[in-house]
């Protein structure tokens, strides 16, 4: 499977050498290098990740800002084309949004990459900002099946954060990949070792 860069995916804001990794590999190697076991179960899930936010911050979950953009794959996230197997002038949908709690914590940075055309009710869930994505594709039913495709670190504020990328597929196709930071005051990114560091451009 096509690897995605992260860093063009979600929302830089420069690393520091070290932090920049990719995983988790077929022996989920790098995810087991994250010191605390609720990370490791919200990195390693592939099911929906809002009640699991849910659970750890004791609150509901709502989506706090999102914007959203249709895009030539050739000026997508680079990886994200390969991902979905697209060719470079088919259009996509760009959706950023961060999730927070209910007393106004931001929780997460998440950037969805997508097929519109692959699924109309998928596209309407994509552009609605009411709820978050994957508790709206599963009312519409699509998007049930998803496949982790990296784990590890990226900054936010300044701190090392976790993130996961995966696939989500809708029926034998693949929909759209979807990165998710998570906020390291809520979801510690402490290391029991070093985690290999990605390849730069």
């Amino acid at each position: 499977m096509p690897t995605l860069t992260l860093p063009s995916v979600r929302f830089p804001e420069g690393l520091p050498d070290g932090f920049a990794v990719k995983g988790p590999g077929k022996n989920g190697e790098e995810l087991g290098r994250f010191a605390h076991t609720t990370t490791r179960l919200l990195l390693g899930s592939d099911g929906l990740t809002t009640p699991l936010l849910e659970a750890w911050v004791g609150s509901a979950v709502s989506v706090r800002r999102m914007s959203h953009r249709l895009v030539r794959a050739s000026e997508a996230p680079e990886g994200a084309a390969d991902l979905l197997q697209v060719a470079s002038d088919e259009i996509l949908l760009e959706r950023r949004s961060v999730l927070a709690s209910s007393s106004g914590v931001d929780l997460s940075r998440n950037v969805v990459v997508a097929r519109p055309g692959l699924s109309a009710a998928a596209e309407r869930c994509l552009t609605d900002g009411s709820a978050t994505i994957g508790r709206m594709l599963q009312a519409a039913g699509t998007g049930h099946r998803r496949t982790i495709v990296e784990v590890g670190l990226d900054i936010w504020g300044g701190e090392p954060a976790a993130y996961k990328t995966y696939l989500l597929w809708h029926g034998e196709q693949p929909l759209a990949t979807i990165t998710e930071l998570f906020n390291p005051e809520v979801v510690p990114a402490a290391l029991r070792a070093p985690l290999a560091l990605a390849g730069r451009s």
